[in-house]
């Protein structure tokens, strides 16, 4: 049934373009669908049936519209603004639409899925139903006597809520696309939805900021806007623990949901992993970590949400936890319970989903799944909330008797930043190789590819400058890179897109480190330790706090120098093989008189 009904309302999208937008296709087949609803529902059955003789005679159903409108005020502006484009002579278009759906026999679903499929089509934001179906398990809905949803959608979470739930907890929501407030309206009409407020406004407009309604839960989907201008004051009470910056909402969204969660509220949030781990954010971070309100944090896994690869982080605040859970966060790393839904986008998998759950409910660690943390200690993360530090990374470093942190064994510099403008100027009678990302091959420096410059200044010989044993790394991007400078070092700057790790000879051996960095173990705390959203970073300040495991001053000698001898003498192999190839090319195209 359900394939037959996505093919019928395909169907009548692929009727409608050509003459009218996606966006109108998608409103018109809506708007159809609600009036067949009505013909079947007994309060709006006699009013559909004269919308329906308008429809099919191609005459008066504007005015028909706004007597129905009128009459049933729940509906005003719901029908006039889907079918507003068909108010005028639009041929026999509604009419097949209007017959094709004939056969159907439960127009709720139709409608519900007619909404599902045509906002995926129109490109609009929508909560992904298995995230919709986790987020309603977080809460005891029984206990609920009222909830609401900023930034609400079409209301995919609180529908969702409203299925899992034996009554009808007063609901309230805000979402400033007109066209999507509508369709939310509509969906709580056609779901027998009764109390409920949704408003056409803007989340952060200045109206009820002195007399909040205060709510029992409070979930917010983040909006993935990648640019936002929005000003945020500290004269705005809703911004208590600080302003956000201008550039990024999350955390605007979330002192808002905060600010209307009654003494005993929950709030839930649903946003990228930037708001977790973004440094300029971090004292708007602290001060709510310090109050105790986090309960949970929880990474899902990449790509849920259609057209984007972003990961998806949920945030769990609550005013009255359980005494056993005060001052402290429980950490969920979930990120690879996933599988695929299209071929757009991926979907958590039922296992998953549960598996939190009862993690979450039960407060339960497992190594690897979850933790538990002290809040004390996330100001030794610099009051960073990504799981997969606190999770991946603690278990990584218990892998080992003893650790060290990179810090105290090495001293870690930043590459220099040239300019393009600066690029120009700085290669003429440049002697020295600028070396990046791309010029890092399979754990060694390719110099061929790089550009020359000089030094702008003085102080880039002592701080810019490599040296044999130095190793590089990547500080961005989706692969981590590392390379040990070898003995053919050449003269060279590295830039600002790598960082240069400088072993203190006397306490570790750079030849260590460099495959420690380049295994499996590294590897993974590497990533933990990695931020950012769509390109990855690991900036100096991480990377020093990384752990590398501490090993007996005999058997640090003993490998440290084998490893040593074995990188030498690949080098020495390598630099013959590649004298005897020119040689042997030299002689060849001398033969052949070139």
């Amino acid at each position: 049934m359900n394939e037959k009904r996505e093919l019928l309302i395909y169907s009548c999208f692929e009727h409608l373009r050509g003459v009218f937008s996606q966006q109108q296709a998608f409103s018109i087949t809506l708007g159809v669908a609600t009036v067949k609803w009505m013909e079947q529902t007994n309060k709006y059955a006699y009013s559909s049936k004269l919308i329906s003789k308008a429809l099919l005679d191609n005459a008066y159903l504007e005015s028909e519209v706004e007597r129905h409108e009128s009459e049933f005020p729940e509906f005003r502006g719901i029908l006039s603004v889907l079918l507003s484009r068909t108010f005028e002579n639009t041929g026999d278009y509604l009419k097949e639409i209007y017959w094709r759906m004939s056969d159907e026999e439960d127009f709720r679903e139709l409608i519900n899925k007619t909404v599902h499929f045509g906002i995926r089509e129109s490109d609009f934001n929508q909560t992904p139903n298995s995230i919709a179906r986790f987020v309603a398990k977080l809460q005891d809905l029984n206990i609920i006597n009222s909830f609401a949803d900023y930034c609400a959608g079409v209301s995919s979470i609180a529908l969702e809520i409203f299925r899992q739930t034996s009554h009808q907890p007063y609901y309230y929501a805000e979402e400033i696309n007109t066209t999507i407030w509508l369709i939310s309206k509509l969906l709580m009409i056609v779901n027998d939805v009764e109390n409920y407020e949704i408003v056409n406004t803007d989340v952060f407009r200045k109206g009820d900021i002195n007399d909040p309604k205060l709510f029992d839960l409070v979930v917010s989907d983040i909006p993935r806007i990648s640019k936002y201008n929005r000003a945020f004051s500290l004269n705005d009470p809703r911004f208590k623990y600080g302003a956000p910056g201008k550039g990024n909402q999350e955390w605007a969204f979330i002192q808002n949901v905060i600010y209307h969660l009654n003494n005993r509220g929950k709030g839930i949030i649903i946003g990228s992993k930037g708001m977790l781990v973004r440094g300029y954010e971090s004292q708007i971070r602290a001060a709510i970590i310090k109050e105790d309100l986090i309960e949970c944090v929880i990474t899902l896994p990449d790509n849920l949400y259609q057209g984007t690869n972003i990961g998806t982080e949920v945030m769990i605040l609550n005013r009255n936890k359980p005494a056993e859970r005060k001052g402290g966060i429980l950490f969920i790393n979930a990120h690879s319970y996933r599988e695929r839904l299209n071929r757009y986008q991926h979907t958590l998998t039922e296992e998953g989903a549960e598996r939190i759950i009862r993690a979450y409910y039960r407060n339960i660690e497992e190594e690897g799944f979850s933790k538990f943390i002290p809040i004390e200690k996330t100001k030794e993360y610099d009051y960073r909330l990504n799981p997969v530090e606190y999770i991946d990374f603690e278990s990584l470093k218990n892998l080992f008797d003893k650790t060290v942190s990179l810090d105290e064994i090495a001293e870690i510099t930043r590459g220099v930043s040239v300019s393009k403008k600066d690029m120009e100027s700085l290669e003429i009678g440049g002697e020295y190789y600028y070396i990046s990302i791309k010029n890092i091959d399979e754990g060694s420096i390719n110099y061929e590819d790089a550009t020359k410059i000089r030094p702008k200044s003085g102080d880039w010989l002592e701080k810019y400058s490599i040296e044999p044993e130095d190793i590089l790394i990547t500080t961005k991007g989706w692969e981590t890179k590392v390379a040990l400078v070898g003995n053919d070092v050449r003269d060279a700057f590295f830039s600002s897109n790598l960082t240069r790790i400088r072993v203190d000879r006397r306490k570790y051996n750079p030849y260590i480190l460099a495959e420690f960095l380049q295994s499996e173990i590294g590897k993974k705390m590497l990533e933990s330790i990695q931020t950012g959203t769509t390109i990855t970073l690991i900036n100096n300040k991480q990377l020093s706090r990384m752990e590398v495991p501490v090993y007996s001053n005999e058997v640090m000698a003993e490998i440290g120098q084998k490893m040593e001898e074995n990188q030498k003498l690949y080098e020495e192999r390598v630099r013959l093989a590649e004298q005897e190839y020119e040689e042997t090319r030299v002689e060849l195209m001398n033969r052949l008189g070139l």
